[in-house]
């Protein structure tokens, strides 16, 4: 039988790792080819300015996880902070645990359990997983944009106020994780608000984002875990069983 738990977190890391795509985009990304609506083009000049001088992002979250196989979505809540190359998902509810994600890994921490689970990143994925601030050249080579309507994503948006965005991935490799992403921005904030990510599979993720703090102390991201804590690897066929964590992920 599968591990529940093992399977649930890597689905999370692919759609948080589309996520971080998308605050990529919310801090600044422009299209592929400049727009023919030139008021649209210049919008985007100004967020990209604006997001320019974004050094960390706190927030409020709620993920609402949409599949095939369950009536309701699974939904769950907590924090996210970000600074320079490292996010950190702090979930509350329904239950306990914690996403670290730096350029080169991410590690999923469950406090109940004293467990935590390591995920090496693809290259390329890591390479744009790694920072909340755009590349904008790596974002033009690998995903083609379409504006949509601010409504689509939420019925009250004012377009005056947001502006939403369609990402589709033009690499295979990226298409491994996500089929296509859209994005509510705060044209005045240059930060995301509301999200939405089709992975390949099929399953939908909606995040909405509240309480955006742009360029706050965001504290220690680092994951620290206790003394005991056991460490597993379980995307490397055989989940093996690494020696107890000293106090701090490594």
């Amino acid at each position: 039988m599968t591990n529940p738990r093992a399977a649930s977190p890597w689905h999370r890391l692919k759609t948080r790792a589309s996520l971080i795509v998308l605050l990529l985009v919310a801090c600044g990304a422009s299209p592929t080819s400049a727009p023919s609506d030139a008021a649209l083009w210049a919008k985007l000049g100004e967020i990209d300015g604006r997001a320019a001088k974004v050094r960390s992002l706190a927030a409020q979250f709620e993920q609402q996880k949409f599949t095939a196989l369950l009536r309701k979505p699974l939904v769950s809540s907590g924090r996210v902070r970000v600074r320079g190359a490292v996010m950190r998902w702090d979930t509350t509810k329904p239950q306990a645990s914690v996403l670290y994600i730096d350029p080169h890994e991410a590690r999923v921490y469950y406090p109940d359990q004293k467990a935590l689970e390591v995920y090496p990143l693809d290259s390329r994925l890591g390479e744009l997983a790694a920072s909340p601030l755009p590349r904008l050249a790596a974002l033009r080579s690998r995903f083609a944009f379409e504006q949509v309507p601010a409504n689509q994503l939420s019925p009250s948006a004012d377009p005056a106020k947001f502006i939403a965005l369609r990402l589709t991935p033009t690499e295979d490799s990226l298409r491994r994780y996500v089929s296509q992403v859209r994005v509510l921005l705060d044209v005045e904030h240059a930060c995301i608000v509301v999200a939405e990510v089709t992975d390949g599979d099929g399953d939908r993720t909606v995040l909405t984002f509240k309480d955006v703090q742009i360029n706050p102390d965001v504290g220690d991201l680092e994951l620290h875990v206790p003394a005991g804590t056991r460490v597993s690897h379980p995307l490397e066929g055989v989940d093996q069983q690494g020696p107890p964590a000293q106090g701090k992920s490594k």
